[in-house]
């Protein structure tokens, strides 16, 4: 941003006025060209009880006009003010000359010029009259001017309930009509190029639906209405019968238009995620702006729009901190954007300090806006394209990244499936083989009993691994609720503990109420989730400690469902290890030599969340470990309809 403050003096200096001696006498040239008034020909009357008249002012208040060193910038003051300025003509020079007011919104303008009898003629134009009552059809005010050979002073009288800031110049009559011709051609292409703006950066969000786009294109709309009523065209071509109308549409379109300029730029420089009160600040300020628009019928807009202005200086000066952070992301369209907010941080800066009557004014900032406008722009414009051009590259390799992941997961899984299938015939043959040898031999011998104990665990973990893997296949290809029916909590959990053997089955004890306990789940799934709990259970319980499963009717948030808790008797779960032992491939025993593949806590939550549950430790257990899992009565709609 510093690049920006040369800037920034520039526009300050081209604002400021020139050296000619202030409240001297204008010599009127031989040669036709314009002369500006604002250059130390004009001086200076406040008059705060808008009471004075020209008798007054000419006569009594003569000796109270001050010189005034540029253009007027008294800003929203209240009070009406005069003008003095005297014109000297020679001979030889021309005596036709056209006296232009700038700019367009002023509501009450009277010329007193001498009637050449010792007092004066009284000439009246605003922005309340109808556009037919002006001397010249333009969009600012012109009054005909014969000048006297000798010295004349001439008397203006302003009013207004906007800012009061005036251009005066004079115009060769015979010239003038062709400069007005040739103004009006470079506001058109530059409104139009703004209109050109606004509708590709609609058409981009109608293509690809990026809020910037339609953000941006409200922006250039609105700005587009404003620089056209502001300039008073609206008042010459939309309602040149309604001057009341025009004049109002100002104000509103003030309003909106400065409204939407906080909420774009709060959203192209992200300030909620990154500035946080600037962006409160920001939306404190689209509120203030609304209200200025709502101000205008209300007739609360002489209040309301100095506030505006003022915190449009304080915002302009907050946006260094978010421009800076941009700028020093790198990248071209990063840098655009900086620099088009910079443009018009510091046009819009010196703007606002001469409306709001703290600094001078001038011709080129009031009739430069549009073009200021117009740059800035097609610069955010085109900084906004680079980015979400860039943006969507991203998001094109992030899809194609997750597109070959999918595929590589779809692979997986159904060699995870193959295996599992694969290993289903071996681990029934050598099961229904344990059972006869259990049946040949009824007595074994103590050590004929452990192997068979070791051969009926070994093939027990085999199971629960075949479980893990057809449960991560199923994960993989997107079918967690193959199956969804209604389910017995109590029934299921004695249908997983038959899959133990008899010395197992003993240490397990199930407590359940009377009614039974109904949800609706995917049986199979859920199959997994209590035997891995069991198995978990089982596995680092001490000893022959036993093992509780307990079913309780439950509420978590709005919704009822029911507690599967299963409690050991072991050592627990080490502190702070209450979420890790959730993560993948995580086994709490990795250094005991307990078997394992660290999946079953993994996919027993994965399933849970996928009925809509919640599968926690409990940590609030002073002895051995409590998991316990929430179920709802019923799956919720939107996890059912994303499975299927």
């Amino acid at each position: 941003m510093r690049p920006l403050l040369p800037l920034i003096l520039l526009l300050l200096l081209l604002a400021s006025p020139g050296g000619a001696v202030a409240g001297g006498v204008l010599q009127l040239p031989v040669e036709a060209r314009s002369l500006a008034l604002g250059e130390g020909y004009l001086e200076m009357l406040e008059d705060p009880s808008s009471t004075l008249d020209i008798a007054a002012v000419s006569k009594d208040g003569a000796a109270r006009f001050r010189p005034l060193p540029g253009n007027l910038a008294a800003g929203y003051g209240g009070s009406a003010i005069w003008l003095r300025f005297t014109l000297e003509r020679s001979a030889e020079a021309r005596g036709e000359w056209l006296l232009e007011v700038l700019p367009p919104y002023l509501d009450d303008l009277r010329l007193f010029e001498p009637d050449g009898a010792g007092g004066f003629r009284q000439r009246q134009a605003g922005d309340r009259q109808p556009f037919a009552a002006r001397e010249v059809a333009y969009r600012g005010f012109v009054f005909n001017l014969q000048v006297p050979p000798g010295r004349s002073t001439y008397y203006v009288r302003l009013s207004s309930t906007s800012t009061l800031a005036a251009i005066l110049s004079l115009w060769p009559a015979d010239g003038y009509t062709a400069e007005v011709q040739r103004e009006y051609l470079l506001f058109g292409i530059g409104n139009g190029l703004i209109l050109a703006a606004g509708i590709f950066s609609l058409c981009a969000w109608l293509y690809i639906r990026e809020p910037l786009h339609l953000n941006f294109a409200l922006l250039a709309f609105l700005q587009l209405t404003v620089i056209f009523t502001m300039q008073g065209f609206a008042a010459q071509y939309l309602m040149p019968r309604h001057p009341a109308w025009a004049d109002s549409l100002i104000g509103i379109l003030v309003g909106l238009g400065t409204a939407q300029t906080y909420r774009f730029f709060d959203l192209l420089l992200q300030l909620r995620r990154h500035f946080p009160r600037i962006s409160a600040f920001f939306r404190m300020c689209i509120v203030i702006a609304l209200l200025t628009a709502l101000s205008v019928p209300l007739g609360w807009y002489p209040v309301m729009a100095p506030l505006l202005m003022l915190t449009g200086l304080i915002s302009n000066a907050l946006a260094y901190w978010p421009c800076r952070q941009r700028w020093r992301q790198g990248g071209l369209g990063n840098w655009i954007e900086v620099i088009a907010l910079g443009l018009y941080i510091g046009v819009s800066s010196v703007h606002l300090v001469g409306i709001l009557g703290l600094g001078p004014v001038s011709l080129a900032l009031i009739n430069g806006h549009s073009l200021v406008t117009l740059v800035y722009l097609l610069l955010l414009e085109f900084g906004v394209l680079l980015r979400i051009s860039d943006a969507n590259r991203r998001h094109l390799q992030a899809e194609a990244e997750a597109q070959r992941e999918r595929l590589q997961r779809e692979e997986q899984g159904r060699f995870l499936g193959m295996i599992a299938h694969e290993l289903r015939t071996p681990i029934s043959i050598v099961s229904a083989s344990l059972q006869s040898l259990e049946m040949l031999d009824s007595h074994p011998e103590e050590p004929r009993q452990r192997r068979y104990n070791r051969i009926q665990r070994a093939v027990q973990r085999m199971d629960g691994l075949l479980q893990a893997c057809l449960a991560e296949e199923r994960m993989m290809s997107g079918r967690w609720l193959a199956q969804v029916e209604r389910l017995d909590l109590l029934q299921l959990s004695r249908n997983v503990l038959d899959d133990f053997s008899e010395d197992v089955r003993e240490r397990v004890t199930i407590q359940a109420p009377l009614a039974a306990p109904y949800i609706h789940g995917d049986k199979v799934m859920l199959r997994v989730v209590l035997r891995n709990l069991l198995e978990n259970a089982l596995k680092y319980g001490a000893g022959e400690q036993p093992v509780r499963i307990d079913i309780t009717p439950a509420k978590e948030g709005e919704g009822d469902g029911w507690n599967w808790r299963i409690s050991d008797g072991g050592p627990g779960v080490p502190p702070g290890l209450a979420e890790k032992i959730f993560e993948k491939y995580y086994r709490v025993g990795e250094s005991s030599g307990t078997p394992g593949l660290g999946l079953g806590l993994y996919l027993s939550r994965r399933i849970v969340m996928q009925h809509g549950g919640r599968l926690y430790l409990d940590t609030a257990r002073n002895s051995g470990a409590s998991f316990v899992c929430w179920l709802p009565l019923t799956i919720p709609d939107h996890l059912e309809s994303e499975d299927s």
